[in-house]
């Protein structure tokens, strides 16, 4: 399959008479509406560190403290005029923009000879694509301005913003033709949202309404395409995420990027990659991390002990790190903590072929993502990284109807939610192990846990001031042994005060109160 890429330009159309040409011109409209969710000039989403910044506004993630732009976010303290606030409100509309230009346009390939049966392949997938665009704003901001034409207007961009009920019954809409006019195999580029694809949003946009007896049908039907089109869990959970196994049978939808290219690479994996390493071990990780994301010692024990996917997904005190290669011995302080909180110290030596274990000196919080990671070595430039990002997949998928379910209060939940679990050999879990949505929030929590799915879940959950207003999340692996300490933010979280109501949502950017006459109030709390 072709590798799709999101740097295409949107140009004027014009008509070629050459069919497939023309054809391949309108898929390069349909692609200009990826472009602002991955390209290098789009700040702070998925080219950089979104999934980081998000997971750090959970408790499953910190961050690396340096700059306003990661501070606000981390402490829930957000000003409208923040960086990464414009970036998530503006990126999703050019999109939105992008989306509503090709719907308009590929039509006129019916004036050309072209059927409708052909060309609504190309109007599904940008149709999908505004969905995801207002699927995600409508969580994070609530009522937002509705636009599904294109803009021919200064004064047009002074929309008012929608109601809530308004937003989804576009979003269902656009995901329902999404579920019927996509193909079975993306037309043959990799990362192109399929029919099931279009399906599993269209449960999860159920779910995120709240209707969960569509959610369940929905669920129940985009299962079924999925897996008739060979989709399904991966056995080996690690190998999801790994940049060699690209495009693998897990993902109904992701964003694609290419090692070791300038235009189409992503700073994501050197960003979750190790910082505080020592130059004598950097070799293992293949260069020098920046170390932004850092788990919390919360999502690690939210972990079952037993649970694999604790390995899988962070790097704890203790857990094989790697090889050492070098020639040279390599003589290092090591430092842990005991049972009894006694911090122990000793000297390691380690020479060619030793393991090399992880030690929580390596991070301000003793741990470090393993999920959703890549070696270094190799690249011409650590910023050339080509580990696409997850967005959708199987697991989430059962885990969406295993929660239709479990909030209709149907134990059948328990059975989707044992599938996810048997994959990596754990225990079924039964009614006794507590509440049906209880079980399977825990269960989104850990099997999702680092892929910057956690904010989108409390928020609709309503659960941000209750999981972070306390400020009691631990941080650090090892807060039952740090003395309290108010200079050190990662042994102390800071609650959330400034919301009046439970219902936390994002501030409107202070650039669209200032442009747009429609929008003279912000959300509560800013």
């Amino acid at each position: 399959m072709t590798k799709l890429y999101y740097r295409a330009t949107v140009l004027s159309f014009t008509f070629i008479k050459n069919k497939v040409v023309m054809l391949i011109t309108l898929k390069q409209l349909v692609i200009a509406t990826y472009q602002p969710w991955v390209a290098q000039w789009a700040g702070n989403m998925h080219y950089k560190e979104m999934i980081i910044l998000m997971d750090a506004m959970t408790d499953d993630s910190d961050i690396r403290l340096n700059g306003a732009d990661r501070i606000q976010p981390r402490n829930w303290d957000f000003l409208p005029n923040s960086t990464v606030m414009a970036d998530w409100w503006r990126y999703p509309y050019q999109s939105i923009n992008a989306a509503n230009y090709a719907i308009e346009t590929i039509p006129s390939l019916l004036e050309q000879g072209y059927s409708q049966e052909a060309i609504n392949p190309l109007i599904a997938e940008a149709r999908f694509i505004r969905g995801y665009d207002y699927l995600y704003l409508v969580t994070l901001y609530g009522e937002v301005p509705l636009i599904t034409k294109t803009l021919s207007s200064f004064e047009e961009f002074s929309q008012p913003r929608a109601s809530i009920q308004a937003i989804y019954e576009q979003i269902l809409s656009d995901f329902s033709f999404a579920k019927e006019n996509l193909t079975d195999d993306g037309g043959g580029y990799e990362g192109t949202p399929t029919k099931a694809t279009g399906a599993a949003f269209l449960a999860k946009a159920y779910l995120y309404k709240r209707d969960f007896q569509q959610a369940e049908i929905a669920a129940r039907d985009a299962i079924q395409i999925a897996e008739a089109n060979g989709y399904g869990l991966v056995d080996d959970f690690a190998a999801i995420f790994d940049v060699d196994n690209e495009a693998n049978k897990e993902l109904l939808f992701y964003f694609s990027f290419a090692r070791n290219d300038a235009n189409y690479s992503t700073t994501m994996s050197v960003e979750r990659n190790i910082r505080d390493l020592p130059g004598e071990l950097q070799h293992i990780q293949g260069g020098e991390g920046w170390g932004y994301a850092l788990p919390t010692g919360d999502l690690y024990y939210a972990f079952e002990e037993d649970d694999p996917r604790r390995g899988y997904t962070v790097l704890a005190p203790g857990d094989v790190f790697g090889l050492y290669n070098r020639t040279e011995p390599f003589t290092y302080n090591r430092a842990d903590y005991n049972e009894e909180c006694d911090l122990i110290t000793w000297v390691e030596t380690y020479e060619a072929g030793d393991t090399v274990l992880y030690d929580m000196q390596w991070s301000r919080t003793g741990l470090s993502p393993k999920k959703l990671t890549e070696n270094l070595a190799g690249l011409t430039d650590v910023r050339y990284g080509g580990l696409d990002v997850p967005i959708m997949r199987m697991g989430d998928l059962y885990l969406i109807l295993a929660e239709a379910l479990a909030e209709q209060g149907n134990s059948e939940a328990l059975l989707w939610v044992n599938k996810v679990r048997a994959r990596v050999g754990l225990p079924g879990k039964t009614t006794i192990d507590g509440s049906l949505i209880d079980i399977v929030r825990h269960e989104r929590r850990v099997e999702l846990a680092l892929e910057g799915q956690r904010l989108f879940d409390l928020m609709r959950w309503n659960n941000v001031k209750q999981v972070l207003g306390g400020g009691d999340a631990k941080l650090h692996v090892y807060s039952d042994c740090l003395e309290p300490s108010s200079s050190n933010r990662f042994i102390n979280p800071t609650g959330l005060s400034k919301y009046p109501t439970d219902n936390v949502l994002l501030p409107i950017p202070q650039f669209e109160i200032d442009q747009n006459s429609e929008i003279n109030s912000n959300n509560p709390g800013y």
